[in-house]
């Protein structure tokens, strides 16, 4: 019967990491739709081949979503290149294929509540929010969305 136990603890833990999985996507589906309807009273959003576009002003950016806890800091190194500060360490990403699509880019982050920084040169570095636009693309905090939103002209 010890084999039955290894079975049962295998098939809790398979429980608790598909738990886990469903509940980050139901948070992730939330937030989107929560930031449709924001950007429904500002603009239009339009779903074309799987993107998420929108539209003010008669200009036309591709929404992204890009998750960074909330205290973690994002340093924009360059326009390919992201780096997340943890408490542990840093992590360099490679943003070509999340920037990939000809739109000029809004990327909503969530849940971070840090500042963004950004190199300009090799030795200069700056804050950054949701004025900034740098790179044809434009960060917002999602809990800076409605004030980028009523402020900002894009």
């Amino acid at each position: 019967m010890p084999g039955l136990k290894y079975i049962l603890i295998v098939l809790a833990v398979i429980i608790i990491i598909f738990v886990i999985f469903y509940i980050n996507f139901k948070q992730k589906q939330k937030i989107k739709s929560e930031t449709i309807d924001i950007l429904n009273t500002y603009g239009k959003t339009i779903i074309k081949d799987k993107s998420l576009l929108f539209e003010i002003n008669h200009n036309l950016y591709e929404i992204l979503f890009y998750k960074i806890a909330e205290k973690h800091e994002l340093t924009i190194n360059s326009k390919l290149i992201w780096e997340v500060h943890t408490k542990t360490g840093s992590q360099l990403i490679n943003q070509k294929s999340f920037l990939t699509s000809d739109y000029p880019k809004i990327i909503i982050l969530y849940p971070i509540a840090t500042k963004i920084k950004r190199f300009i040169n090799e030795n200069e570095m700056v804050f950054i929010d949701f004025r900034d636009s740098f790179f044809d693309m434009r960060l917002i905090k999602l809990a800076d969305l409605k004030l980028a939103l009523s402020e900002v002209e894009l």
